[in-house]
């Protein structure tokens, strides 16, 4: 079977990644300019509609949310600051709150440290209240400024409080992100909605609880509240669609199983201003190795010295050049490319014994709400989807880019977390290649500080009991900036974990059996933990 090339991959990440896209951000035109893209795409190839109706759409009842700017939180005589000591959390897959937290005269009460599964308080304690939270502890024991999981698990734990506050506001390292607005899944209203959630920082906890946080006991009582903290919804200028598509199977007792395989087709959109690209650029190659990932801080003057210096090294290149919009060429353009590239070759050549299934998840970047949204509305019977395959970010990952990079570095997470004959699919495949990778299982590590097994589209299938894996190649000083282009994509990289992955597909689509779950099978509708 011919291989996928880098020049291949090249003339389509230069596509998805152009500035036309707008940024593909959900329920924007950039977004529906991406989906149709995929579209046309996967009818040229031949490949089966599966979305809905017959067509390779399946749209999601999406919104956009902003915070209310007139939401306010007032603690005795001191009434807080939108977005300086508290800022709403928008609901995601992981983090399922209500958009709005009501209090009117009730004390806030101290409910210990976030994520903390052992501490239950009683329902006559929280009913109607705001519960404050100490930020969650990472996996190295200190304060994290991940939230998601923690907030969705006290929402779970805690239906009949007004609010969940987690004081992990000040931790955080992009909290200019809280203001903007986001997308949503538009809610069906329930008799009782879930608790709203807020981020706040230290110093409001104090004026909550009227005390430090370590001088207080789980359930110890507060200053009196009045909240009134909400978003305002208005709709998406653009339908929001995940694009799916079919390769059917062969074998007439295997065709009605499916392997999906996905990736995720939005990203950021633009930004509210613009900057110089390659002053951005240098400025976290020094500060900010990890991009976004990388709490922002104030450069010593050794550290401006190196900054100023690979900028006017730079600057001898090319005059500068302002820079709005977030191309996305690794998050998710690379993902993308790369299963285009294995659904031609699927469509190319002969079909599979099972089917395999194409999805183009939207809304990634909103908090999973595309996958979100197709597991639980699958288009196929979600029985049949015997395993998934997802990539996101796998176009960069060279020394240079992470300290673990390399040629053959693969990051691998949860392969073996519901299945561990799947994990012994993926490292059969990858033993029988000329060159193989070296998997990279560090991140899958249970309690890890970067909580990767819940942050993209795999995690919606396997809270529904699939097994997944999840390859990527790591972040990098562009993550989430506008600076991720195409031009710093690794193109033959690229184009080989495009066929280790289809042939990861393959084999799980040809083998006799399904691969078994053998592990404990997680609560759907609970957070997910790394």
């Amino acid at each position: 079977m011919p291989a996928i090339t880098a020049a291949d991959v090249r003339s389509r990440i230069y596509i998805i990644a152009d500035d036309s896209m707008l940024g593909r951000q959900s329920g924007t035109e950039g977004n529906f300019k991406m989906t149709e893209y995929l579209a046309r795409e996967a009818a040229r190839l031949g490949l089966e509609p599966a979305g809905d109706n017959g067509t390779y759409f399946q749209v999601i009842p999406m919104v956009m949310r902003r915070p209310d700017p007139s939401s306010r939180l007032v603690a005795g005589s001191d009434t807080l600051k939108l977005f300086q000591d508290f800022a709403p959390i928008r609901p995601t897959s992981t983090a399922r709150l209500g958009t709005s937290i009501n209090v009117a005269g009730a004390a806030a009460v101290f409910g210990g440290r976030a994520g903390d599964t052992l501490l239950i308080l009683g329902s006559s304690l929280v009913r109607g209240r705001l519960i404050v939270f100490d930020a969650p502890l990472g996996s190295n024991g200190q304060p994290s400024a991940t939230y998601n999981t923690a907030a969705g698990t006290e929402a779970m734990k805690y239906p009949e409080a007004a609010g969940i506050a987690i004081a992990s506001l000040d931790l955080q390292t992009s909290p200019e992100g809280l203001q903007r607005p986001g997308s949503g899944i538009s809610e069906v209203t329930l008799a009782t909605p879930p608790p709203g959630g807020i981020l706040i920082t230290t110093a409001a906890a104090r004026k909550l609880l009227g005390s430090d946080l370590s001088a207080l006991k789980p359930g110890a009582t507060g200053r009196i509240i009045n909240a009134r903290i909400s978003f305002i919804e208005s709709a998406v200028r653009a339908a929001a669609r995940n694009v799916v598509a079919a390769r059917r199977g062969t074998d007439p007792a295997l065709r009605n199983q499916y392997v999906a395989v996905g990736a995720h087709s939005d990203h950021q959109g633009i930004a509210t201003k613009p900057v110089d690209h390659d002053s951005l650029r240098a400025f976290n190659r020094i500060m900010r190795p990890e991009g976004q990932q990388t709490r922002l801080t104030t450069p010593t003057p050794e550290q401006w010295k190196l900054i100023l210096a690979l900028r006017d090294s730079l600057r001898k290149t090319r005059p500068p050049r302002m820079d709005s919009i977030f191309n996305g060429a690794d998050d998710d353009g690379s993902g993308s490319t790369a299963l285009l590239e294995i659904a031609e070759l699927f469509a190319s050549h002969a079909r599979p014994r099972r089917s395999v299934l194409f999805v183009w998840h939207t809304a990634e970047e909103s908090g999973l709400l595309g996958s979100m949204y197709f597991t639980d509305h699958p288009t196929v019977p979600r029985e049949a989807i015997v395993a998934q395959v997802n990539m996101d970010m796998v176009g960069r990952g060279r020394k240079e880019d992470t300290p673990t990079g390399g040629p053959r570095n693969l990051q691998a997470i949860g392969m073996r977390r519901l299945s561990t004959e799947l994990g012994d699919v993926v490292d059969s495949v990858n033993r029988a290649r000329t060159v193989p990778w070296e998997i990279d299982l560090s991140f899958d590590t249970p309690g890890h500080s970067q909580n990767r097994y819940c942050r993209s589209d795999h995690q919606n299938y396997a809270r529904q009991g699939i097994p997944i894996v999840y390859f990527s190649r790591g972040y990098h000083q562009d993550y989430h900036v506008v600076t991720d282009e195409a031009e710093y994509i690794d193109f033959d990289a690229l184009s080989r974990v495009a066929g280790f992955a289809h042939d990861v597909v393959a084999a799980l689509a040809n083998r006799n059996d399904p691969p078994r779950v053998n592990r404990p099978r997680p609560n759907p509708l609970a957070p997910c933990r790394q």
